[in-house]
């Protein structure tokens, strides 16, 4: 009597297993293939990342390399010439050096005495020399400041005359601040009947 319930119930699981390992296998293969996506998307970024790192580190080695060989070709450059400068030039002041000591040894052949006696005179001829020099100057100098100190006088008598006006505002000023009604006072009697004598 009860056999059309079992049946139905088996037939009810029976269904409902079916379902959920259809859903299962259905959540489990987008899983996988998810999941595989993101793994080569990850895999493609991490390879663009390398390769874009592998290039910027081969230019800085390469750029790093080649300036460092220019610099050191350079730098050997400017030794060798400095190098051979120097050399041409000691040369030169050595032979130039030798070649005077000799001419002057075996063509003027003076004695030390001689020297001697001909800066003697010399010295003297100097000395009387610079001594006038000096009274000469001494002179000058004198004649100098003193034209300087008459001229110095007549300029400051040149600014007085005209720069005058400003002595007469400062007064002004000071009577003003000293008197205030007694100097609009005098203003106004020198406007309208003229200065006092």
């Amino acid at each position: 009597m009860w056999d059309w319930l079992v049946d139905w119930v088996l037939s009810l699981w029976s269904d409902l297993t079916s379902w959920v390992s259809s859903a299962f296998s259905a959540v489990y293969s987008w899983a996988l293939r998810t999941f595989a996506k993101i793994g080569d998307y990850i895999q493609n970024v991490w390879n663009y990342i390398t390769n874009v790192y592998n290039t910027v580190n081969n230019w800085i080695t390469n750029t790093y390399n080649t300036i460092k060989n220019y610099v050191t070709n350079v730098w050997q450059t400017i030794v060798n010439n400095i190098t051979e400068v120097y050399n041409t030039v000691k040369n030169f002041i050595t032979n130039t050096y030798n070649t005077v000591v000799n001419n002057i040894t075996q063509v003027i052949g003076v004695t030390i005495e001689k020297v001697a006696q001909w800066f003697a005179s010399v010295g003297g001829a100097t000395k009387e020399w610079i001594e006038g020099l000096f009274v000469k100057v001494k002179n000058v100098w004198n004649t100098i400041t003193g034209n300087l100190g008459e001229w110095w006088k007549t300029q400051l008598a040149l600014l007085g005359v005209t720069f005058g006006w400003v002595l007469l505002f400062r007064d002004n000023i000071e009577m003003f601040f000293k008197d205030p009604l007694e100097f609009l006072w005098t203003l106004f009697v020198d406007w309208f009947l003229g200065p006092e004598e």
